[in-house]
């Protein structure tokens, strides 16, 4: 065994031991851990893209193993859609050469897609088992709490008891809208974190690895495929219009389907409506000052900003316009 193949053997123990941690962070303190876990998958797109394919096998074997072994052989296996997967999915895009933007929007969707399916088959869809991110438990769980709260107001006669009931009820129809989106939204918002992690990653430390990684273009400039425009307008259609079927069951599939194309779209809509507004931003010299009274607006108003990056697929505002007359036409004589 030469010096190179030495280093890298250590170097790949080093980096399974990473990931390691970042599972027992995710097992101890889900919310918080889920974030760990993320930071803990960087050396698999690393390892990847800068020792390729049979180092990335060796590295995801020992993972697997040694989860298996202080966890349990299904909690090892969440790493494969959690972290694995994904990273073979952008290496894979980011090797044939697609630029940032899109390596990243493919990957989270095959990402969101691959890993829905894989709950779906293990867990069930409606599922309440414990997993690795135990999403519908805390909800279920802040849900309990509000309720004990509104309990002790009814029993104060502080409020009104049709001020409490109305209370109760938008927050039973946040809830069961919420549990819509599990997994899938939720997995969607899982992999965008972690696909931002790991990218930056390459980029940060592209030079020292010897790879060649594209950078993303300005914010001001993130544009997605046109052809996304049909997830929203899937989803709205499956939520608003298929979800109110009388048949329960293509109802509630309709309704679980739409309420997550929707979640999703959404988030990439709002995403590039907010580059948008900082292309405005650049475009009329806006001032610092106004640039974060805007911004902090776009965060409350956070439909408008949607419609605001939906509206740009058609209007294109960053593409300039022609002029409406040419420089020869003033030198006609009239």
């Amino acid at each position: 065994m030469n010096n190179s193949t030495a280093s890298r053997t250590l170097g790949m123990a080093v980096m399974a031991l990473i990931t390691m941690a970042g599972l027992v962070a995710a097992i101890q303190i889900p919310l918080l851990g889920a974030f760990v876990l993320s930071l803990a998958g960087i050396p698999a797109f690393v390892i990847l893209l800068a020792w390729g394919v049979l180092w990335f096998l060796g590295y995801s074997a020992l993972t697997l193993t040694l989860a298996g072994i202080l966890s349990s052989p299904a909690t090892a296996m969440t790493l494969v859609p959690l972290i694995l997967m994904p990273a073979v999915l952008l290496a894979a895009a980011v090797r044939i050469g697609l630029d940032p933007l899109r390596a990243i929007t493919l990957t989270l969707l095959s990402a969101t897609l691959f890993s829905t399916g894989l709950w779906g088959v293990t867990n069930g869809f409606g599922s309440d088992s414990q997993s690795l991110v135990p999403v519908r438990e805390e909800f279920a769980n802040q849900m309990a709490l509000v309720e004990e709260r509104l309990k002790k107001i009814e029993e104060k006669g502080g409020e009104s008891a049709e001020a409490i009931e109305a209370a109760r009820e938008n927050l039973k129809q946040v809830y069961d809208y919420t549990l819509l989106l599990v997994p899938a939204t939720f997995l969607f918002v899982w992999h965008l974190i972690t696909l931002a992690v790991f990218y930056g990653a390459a980029l940060k430390y592209a030079g020292q690895m010897g790879l060649a990684v594209v950078p993303l273009p300005p914010f001001s400039q993130w544009r997605f495929d046109w052809n996304l425009i049909w997830l929203f307008i899937s989803g709205w259609l499956l939520y608003h219009v298929l979800g109110t079927a009388e048949n329960v069951t293509i109802g509630s599939l309709a309704l679980n389907i739409g309420a997550n194309c929707l979640a999703i779209s959404s988030i990439i809509y709002f995403v590039a409506g907010l580059s948008l507004l900082f292309f405005m931003f650049d475009k009329y010299k806006i001032g610092a000052v106004a640039r974060v009274g805007l911004s902090c607006l776009a965060l409350v108003f956070t439909q408008a900003v949607v419609w605001f990056g939906i509206i740009d697929v058609w209007a294109d505002f960053r593409t300039p316009k022609p002029a409406l007359f040419s420089s020869g036409d003033s030198d006609e004589d009239f």
